[in-house]
């Protein structure tokens, strides 16, 4: 009884066996879509990595020698692979208000390589005057075209505010607004002025970016504070005793506490 038992278990795995090696598996049949990458897979955005259809930069903390930068949208193909490039086609909202040519610039082609899910769009952004005074908004809409579909169109994110995020439309916020960064601190440093932050990250070589963290960070603890307190002092001081006092925009005198 006990081996017709394990026979009759041998004979059943058999069979599963075959049965499942002569199945199928079902392969994508639909269209290639083509969407914004960062709506499905999160990005990370001030250290948080987060699904999102839009993001802000700012010039605000870059070194003035910095007229430029380049953004890279990732998108993303839902589908198959190509073994050529297909071109991606994308145009500019109307509710833009940044201007192409003056404010931003596209590649002349943009393409999802072949052998690719995922590509970048490169959009390189000027720094311009009027950016000190306002905000310059750049939304980009992907449409379809002969290698690809836009299926992918929007999702309900918050139910209560039926808030939505858009997979095939993505947002671009751009400044040169300077405001004071979370790792200016006043007790040591005094009040934050453009010049005297760019001299001080000029003197002693820091990055401007760097104070866009917050105290404590790398770089931004109590001891370092106090090092780039204590330098600033005493240059201000050499300056003045050699008749070169420093003055801010304003012609008040340079001052740390």
């Amino acid at each position: 009884m006990k081996k017709i038992l394990i026979l009759s278990s041998i004979l059943l795995s058999i069979l599963g066996f075959t049965s499942c090696s002569q199945e199928e598996i079902e392969t994508y049949k639909d269209t290639d879509n083509i969407y914004f990458s960062p709506s499905v897979f999160p990005i990370p955005v001030s250290a948080v990595n987060i699904l999102t259809d839009s993001v802000g930069l700012s010039f605000g903390l870059e070194n003035p020698s910095i007229i430029e930068k380049t953004y890279k949208i990732p998108i993303r193909v839902q589908g198959k692979l190509s073994d050529t490039d297909r071109k991606v086609k994308v145009t500019i909202d109307p509710a833009s208000t940044a201007i192409e040519g003056t404010h931003f610039t596209l590649p002349e082609n943009i393409v999802m390589h072949a052998g690719h899910e995922v590509d970048t769009i490169a959009v390189k952004i000027r720094r311009t005057p009027d950016m000190k005074d306002k905000s310059m908004l750049l939304v980009l809409n992907l449409e379809e075209n002969e290698a690809f579909t836009t299926k992918m169109k929007s999702k309900v994110i918050n139910v209560l505010t039926q808030k939505k995020m858009s997979f095939i439309s993505f947002k671009l916020t751009f400044d040169d607004k300077l405001t004071m960064p979370p790792g200016w601190f006043a007790p040591f440093l005094g009040v934050f002025t453009a010049k005297k932050f760019f001299l001080m990250c000029d003197l002693m070589h820091l990055e401007p970016s760097m104070f866009n963290q917050k105290l404590g960070s790398t770089g931004l603890s109590l001891p370092d504070v106090q090092y780039y307190q204590n330098f600033m002092k005493r240059y201000l001081l050499d300056q003045k005793a050699q008749g070169n006092t420093i003055y801010e925009e304003d012609g008040t005198e340079m001052f740390i506490p």
